[in-house]
């Protein structure tokens, strides 16, 4: 499954240093913060830096703040958010990597000055993410993506300690999508490489020209969800009614035969998946086709497949009779093979579900 995980989705991570010419109708912010003083990071500056260099190569107009302190991101976000109000902007982003917080119900991003002690100095020395959303909805008739990695753990370094993990929930503003590291109330991995597990993972799905940015974050969703066994799962939540894509080239609307052809093969990746019981099948399905018709399906026979070994050892007395309890579950289709089973085996029903025999 590490094997699968590492594969890249359709190409290797095209090199960042060529960019396309600046496109004043697209603009982007991009802030990474590591020099906290009591709780630093190794990579949200290699995350910010990275993610600048991408939006630069798919022609963004790009400004970037390392580091910042809150009045420099308070004063960079201002700036940024008269900027996209001007017409001729259409497309927004927002990316952020650092220590973020959740008070009440509200989200902060933490500058790298910000002393906290106790809750009533969170909202006055950390940044409201509530103000970053009205500023961007102040600008009418745009597109908004806004991607948070944001999640990691004890982010004042044991100053104060907020009694809720990570960021709540809140939806998307109109016309946008937000994009999160980990889910509402959850913490995120800094990463042992260059950079995190979810930006080294949206770097690499978002760099696919063709890719709509929803199956990107969809293949992140499931390589993270893998690596991290489960500990970290990213998502989204979004009001677009269109198809967005960071490189404009893929936007190319496909022929009535390429339709056609795109649905023949999602059936026939499916016809030659469905039976199977080995996981690595199930992800190729789903990194070919995340937004596929089968997809919700695949991702819970993938869980399942996942699971069962995990619950066979879980439930297996130690010793010689471990590596027996660890063994695939068997397919029952006649009422004599349930009998046989001993009680609390796990086994796949005729229609291949996995159940536990009470």
């Amino acid at each position: 499954m590490q094997a699968m995980v590492a594969i890249p989705a359709a190409a290797a991570l095209p090199s960042l240093a060529r960019e396309t010419e600046a496109d004043p109708s697209r603009q982007a912010l991009v802030v990474g913060n590591d020099a906290y003083r009591d709780a630093p990071l190794a990579n949200a500056r290699n995350d910010a830096g990275a993610m600048a260099g991408l939006f630069a190569q798919a022609g963004f107009t790009v400004e970037s703040l390392l580091d910042g302190g809150h009045e420099r991101m308070l004063e960079t976000i201002g700036r940024f958010g008269d900027a996209i109000r001007k017409p001729e902007v259409k497309e927004v982003a927002f990316f952020y990597a650092g220590h973020g917080v959740q008070l009440e119900w509200q989200n902060f991003l933490v500058p790298v000055d910000a002393r906290v002690e106790d809750a009533k100095q969170v909202a006055a020395r950390c940044v409201d993410l509530g103000l970053i959303l009205r500023r961007l909805s102040e600008a009418k008739g745009k597109t908004f993506v806004i991607v948070l990695d944001a999640c990691r753990n004890d982010p004042f370094g044991g100053g104060y300690r907020p009694e809720q993990k990570g960021l709540s929930q809140f939806d998307a503003p109109q016309g946008s999508l937000l994009a999160y590291s980990t889910a509402p109330g959850s913490v995120a991995s800094d990463g042992s490489g260059r950079n995190s597990l979810y930006t080294e993972n949206l770097l690499r799905e978002l760099s696919v020209r063709a890719v709509r940015f929803e199956d990107a974050l969809k293949r992140v969703r499931l390589n993270v969800r893998l690596a991290s066994r489960g500990r970290q799962v990213p998502w989204e939540t979004t009001s677009l009614e269109g198809d967005l894509y960071l490189f404009r080239e893929g936007r190319r609307k496909l022929s009535e035969e390429e339709l056609e052809a795109e649905v023949e093969a999602d059936i026939a990746l499916w016809n030659a998946t469905k039976s199977s019981r080995n996981p690595d099948d199930w992800v190729a399905y789903l990194k070919r086709f995340p937004n596929g018709r089968f997809a919700e399906v695949a991702q819970v026979r993938l869980s399942r497949l996942l699971a069962a070994p995990a619950a066979a050892v879980a439930g297996a007395p130690a010793g010689p009779g471990a590596e027996e309890a660890a063994k695939e579950p068997p397919r029952i289709s006649t009422e004599a093979q349930y009998d046989a089973l001993p009680k609390g085996s796990l086994y796949y029903d005729p229609k291949g579900n996995l159940r536990r025999k009470s």
